[in-house]
């Protein structure tokens, strides 16, 4: 096992995005289909629920009328690259996001609205509730064979407990490492590329180490700003 770490901060940045783009695409030159989930998480958090150390950029940054939109941002822009660039049809990336509505604004760049794709009016196909979560990965454990690429993106808050690491869904459910673990797991493709965006979420990876899963987190597990990588065996 080959472990690289590396700096990542929250902003995104040129790094990340060539990061996330050549990660998408490892592994699909053979691919028969290539299917993706992206998963952005509560763009306003409720203080009460999460509280701010376990938040987004430890509750920091977010502006007092959209809170997080960057959310929303990166949500947009690996969808595009993924269906414009990257040749994954439209109907296989999967995007579920805070309620289940694309997020917009009076006064809102274009750059960040589907419609600036002719034929597209919207990209969001529903909410990052638990029990839409889970639909979805099990809906393409029925769908995704040996041959095919799956590409996960999550992005949202997080933290641990005596049970584990794990990412909150927009209903604020807490989603364990070992929950994400055993949903990849049941999904026969042979590759499969994880991107985690939430605070801690390096305490991920121990449990979905695997031959043929690319891990690429942007938290450790105590300091938010550490990245860490793990690709599989080579040979």
């Amino acid at each position: 096992m080959f472990n690289l770490n590396f700096k990542i901060m929250f902003k995104k940045n040129l790094v990340i995005t060539v990061i996330v783009a050549f990660f998408a695409t490892m592994g699909t030159l053979v691919a028969q289909e290539k299917y993706a989930i992206l998963i952005g998480g509560n763009m306003n958090p409720d203080d009460l629920v999460i509280p701010e150390t376990e938040q987004w950029n430890g509750g920091q940054g977010g502006s007092l009328e959209y809170g997080f939109d960057e959310f929303w941002n990166d949500t947009y822009l690996n969808w595009e690259m993924l269906v414009f660039h990257k040749e994954y049809t439209d109907e296989n990336v999967h995007v579920l996001f805070n309620d289940g509505d694309d997020f917009t604004f009076y006064l809102q760049d274009d750059r960040y609205k589907a419609s600036s794709h002719p034929g597209y009016l919207s990209l969001t196909d529903n909410n990052s509730n638990r029990q839409t979560i889970i639909n979805k990965f099990t809906t393409l454990a029925s769908t995704i064979t040996e041959d095919d690429f799956l590409f996960v993106w999550i992005m949202g808050h997080g933290g641990s407990d005596a049970t584990g690491h794990y990412f909150y869904s927009y209903d604020n459910h807490k989603i364990y490492d070992t929950d994400l673990a055993g949903w990849l797991n049941g999904i026969a493709a042979h590759k499969k590329t994880v991107f985690l965006s939430f605070p801690n979420s390096g305490g991920f990876v121990p449990e979905l180490e695997s031959d043929d899963i690319i891990i690429i987190t942007n938290g450790g597990q105590q300091k938010a700003q550490a990245g860490r990588m793990i690709l599989p065996q080579m040979g």
